[in-house]
């Protein structure tokens, strides 16, 4: 049986999208092996896969693609982080192109999929790679949005959704703010122009905390649910919130599904205002707390969503939030504004990234194991402390050895994929869509058995 591997950046955002393109997949008889991002160089190798789907193509990851592609392995991209990009700067799509052709990234890359128009017709025009490598379908995890698989979002709603959007002023993973201001340095940003937006962001994250606030006491009777951005600090809002009892502070779970169940969604700058247009929630932008550099840095965000320039004017819209989500042209904005950076809200990317993957693995099947590789790290070229852990994952299995790493290193903790988590998603989606639910069960090495942290999603067994 063909296997295909999916590298699961972070889970909360990346693995509903991931299942359910593992669910189509099944119905095509074909496994996946949904594969941790910190894992990756050790199980791959193991897994004898027949095409890797990989998480997004940069110089970070550019010697792990090697590697994979030594092993004769066809290599896709999925970017995790594609949707709306700037329209000029590092960001924009037509300098994410040529970042790719620059770093002759285009030959390890046997087909991209695109959320969007936008991004594909600048990547035809000048990544370099051949047109017919480059594919729209959209981004899986969205396909929860539409109508087809909209029911499997559905549970108790009633809050106010206040979505916060300051991993720069907040960061969870990196060192401190300083950190994550060299690092949009090194991506291509002018200095002068990210300690502004780091300034600026700092400012709009402190407004948010004090509108929050306000709100609470002024509509003491509205919930309120605070989601911090999951590469920020959720401990600044717990702090910030205690004394209120209708505010509660919850990072958890799908996106998508606290959206579908939220009476309407707050915002400053926030991606998530296309994810409330998607689901028909009323997304506001709370442009009274937002700055003139960081409104034109984000545009998009704001342009679609319902703009409110006070307080007062604030409290109103919540107070009347159902006059104005019926008022709203959800389906006008969606084509005008969002259709280009995210295709059609059909509930189908799933089943086009999943047909062009079974189309071409038909043609070159590989399915390699390859010790030596993972005992590598699945480069040409590692260190001793990778070669160390490498070794200590072929043999103990990567299950054991990313649990012990976790307990130092927190940041790993939340990209760990549960079992019992995803057998639980994956009957859910079967359930939904009348099918015979998949079999999910931990890898194993090939050398000791050993479980691996990779989860296997075979196609079940009728009756």
């Amino acid at each position: 049986m063909a296997r295909i591997g999916f590298i699961v950046d972070h889970p909360k955002r990346d693995l509903p999208g991931g299942e359910l393109l593992a669910h189509e997949l099944a119905l095509r008889g074909i496994e996946t092996a949904l594969i941790p991002l910190y894992d990756q160089a050790v199980d791959v190798p193991l897994l004898g896969l027949d095409a890797l789907v990989i998480n997004f193509a940069r110089p970070v990851n550019r010697a792990l693609v090697e590697g994979y592609r030594a092993l004769g392995l066809p290599v896709f991209v999925l970017d995790t982080e594609g949707g709306i990009l700037a329209e000029s700067g590092g960001n924009a799509p037509s300098a994410f192109a040529q970042a790719i052709r620059e770093t002759g990234y285009g030959p390890l890359i046997d087909g991209y999929f695109f959320w969007g128009s936008a991004l594909r017709d600048a990547f035809v025009e000048g990544s370099g790679i051949p047109a017919d490598r480059l594919h729209l379908t959209g981004c899986p995890r969205f396909d929860f949005a539409a109508p087809r698989w909209r029911g499997l979002l559905a549970e108790t709603g009633g809050y106010v959704l206040a979505n916060a959007n300051f991993p720069l002023a907040n960061p969870r993973f990196s060192q401190s703010t300083e950190h994550e201001l060299e690092t949009m340095v090194a991506a291509g940003w002018p200095r002068d122009y990210a300690q502004q937006l780091v300034g600026d962001v700092r400012a709009i994250a402190d407004r948010f905390v004090s509108t929050i606030a306000t709100l609470a006491k002024r509509l003491p009777d509205q919930r309120f649910l605070v989601r911090p951005h999951p590469f920020e600090d959720e401990d600044r809002y717990r702090r910030a919130f205690t004394t209120y009892p209708n505010v509660t502070v919850d990072g958890s779970g799908s996106v998508l599904r606290v959206i579908a169940n939220a009476r309407c969604v707050l915002h400053v700058n926030c991606g998530t205002a296309v994810e409330a247009l998607m689901l028909e929630r009323l997304p506001i932008a709370m442009d009274f707390i937002n700055t003139p550099l960081m409104a034109s840095h984000s545009a998009l965000p704001n342009r679609i969503s319902l703009r409110v320039d006070s307080l007062e004017r604030l409290v109103d819209t919540i107070q009347n939030a159902s006059n104005y989500t019926e008022d709203f042209p959800f389906s006008k904005v969606f084509e005008k504004d969002i259709a280009a950076w995210f295709n059609r809200n059909d509930g189908n990317a799933s089943v086009r990234v999943a047909d062009i993957l079974a189309e071409h693995i038909t043609r070159r099947p590989v399915g390699v194991r390859r010790i030596r590789a993972a005992l590598s790290s699945s480069r040409k070229k590692s260190r001793g402390a990778q070669r160390l852990q490498a070794t200590a994952g072929v043999i103990f299995g990567t299950r054991t050895t990313s649990r012990l790493r976790s307990r130092f290193q927190a940041r790993r903790r939340d990209k760990i994929l549960d079992c019992d988590t995803v057998i639980a998603d994956m009957a859910r989606i079967a359930d939904h869509a009348g099918v015979t639910s998949t079999q999910v069960s931990h890898a194993r090495s090939p050398l000791t058995g050993a479980p691996l942290a990779s989860l296997l999603v075979q196609p079940g067994v009728q009756g």
